[in-house]
């Protein structure tokens, strides 16, 4: 879908929400010359991109329950050609995000697993990831510290992964070297949409206008009067994540089985995750399910077991009912848009979701995926 506007308009845009999906529409809007201001409602980003992983896995993805990929998980090999570009940019401008193209590995213990890594990998070919399936001999040999309990091994060369707390970082540091501000403490509880633009009033009763709006506030975003809609279009995921510490950094691809990822930083720090808890919002960790995450880990790698853990923490995804992203116009107008939705996705489907959504707000062609991700489809449920 594309909203036809005069090729010179550049409006004012407000943000709602400091996640990557506020923050990367938001620096592309303002380095394109827009007057961008993203209002986030804690004292600092602690959301869902800040407590992902930051595993860039369409195939892994879609490989837990289905062979075919859908138009999910094309997005997220689309969004993962991007990623390179975007990483060398984002270093080139001083701020490394961890980028590790070092693949994933994947393994299975049992009949079930087997069955998965068979979907993964069909998945994968069909996404042109170029899976390998390799004997367990050849897998501890590119990942010598793999379990010998493993009885089938995955590889997909070009998944990746970064850090995605650098990302936000660099991110925050693109929009304010184009003149973009970034405003926390501020909750927006009102959008009212106006014949001279968007209104927006905060909790303390700070007062906002625009010309668009940018919904990326994840789960929470339909508790705000005047997009009560969205309430019904989104819940919440909680998973529950640690860090552990590796000071020998025994793996260096991105590791998964049925039950836990492994995603190695490269510095002495691995990233365990992650529980999936639907319906739950509260994000406080739990000693009991971080032990379990613990112990899963340490079954795909049995030197994890006495690392010692560092951190662990909880995030809570917004997931939409259908399991897409809700990418796109809230209404008829064009000046409220939504980026929502991206569930387990959102670090990969980040910068092709800010690509497309910017697209739609400046009037150009915004490709293939802005129909079927478009708010739009649940007016015909």
């Amino acid at each position: 879908m594309t909203i036809s506007q005069p090729s010179a308009f550049r409006p004012r845009i407000l943000v709602i929400g400091s996640g990557l999906m506020g923050l990367w529409p938001a620096a592309i809007l303002a380095q394109k010359g827009c007057a961008v201001t993203v209002l986030e409602a804690n004292p600092c980003a602690t959301g869902a991109s800040w407590a992902a992983a930051g595993m860039l896995a369409p195939a892994s993805e879609a490989g837990e329950t289905q062979d075919d990929p859908g138009s999910l998980g094309r997005f997220g090999a689309h969004s993962l050609s991007l990623w390179q570009g975007w990483a060398e940019r984002f270093a080139g401008g001083g701020h490394e995000v961890c980028w590790r193209p070092f693949g994933a590995l994947l393994s299975a213990f049992d009949e079930q697993g087997l069955q998965r890594l068979e979907r993964t990998h069909r998945a994968a070919m069909a996404l042109d990831l170029h899976p390998k399936t390799i004997s367990i001999e050849t897998a501890r040999q590119q990942e010598p510290a793999l379990s010998s309990s493993a009885i089938g091994a995955l590889c997909i060369a070009d998944e990746a992964s970064v850090d995605p707390r650098l990302v936000l970082q660099a991110l925050q540091a693109l929009l304010q070297s184009h003149q973009g501000q970034i405003l926390y403490d501020h909750r927006v509880v009102d959008i009212d949409l106006q014949t001279d633009g968007v209104h927006l009033r905060c909790d303390h009763d700070q007062h906002f206008e625009a010309d668009r709006v940018i919904l990326a506030a994840g789960f929470q975003a339909g508790e705000i009067n005047g997009i009560d809609a969205m309430t019904a279009r989104l819940h919440p995921v909680k998973g529950q994540m640690l860090e552990l510490s590796v000071p020998d950094n025994p793996i260096r691809a991105v590791m998964r089985d049925a039950h836990a990822y492994l995603v190695p930083r490269g510095d002495g720090r691995m990233i365990i995750g992650a529980t999936s808890e639907p319906g739950l919002e509260d994000a406080r960790p739990h000693e009991a399910d971080i032990a379990a995450l613990h112990a899963r880990a340490a079954k795909v790698v049995p030197a994890l077991e006495q690392a010692s853990i560092t951190d662990r923490w909880a995030g809570v995804r917004p997931q939409s009912v259908d399991g897409l992203p809700i990418i796109g116009p809230l209404e008829a107008t064009g000046r409220l848009f939504a980026n929502a939705g991206h569930h387990r996705n959102g670090v990969l489907q980040a910068p092709a979701s800010a690509h497309m959504l910017c697209s739609l707000i400046l009037g150009e062609d915004a490709g293939p995926f802005a129909a079927p991700f478009s708010p739009a489809r649940f007016a015909s449920c």
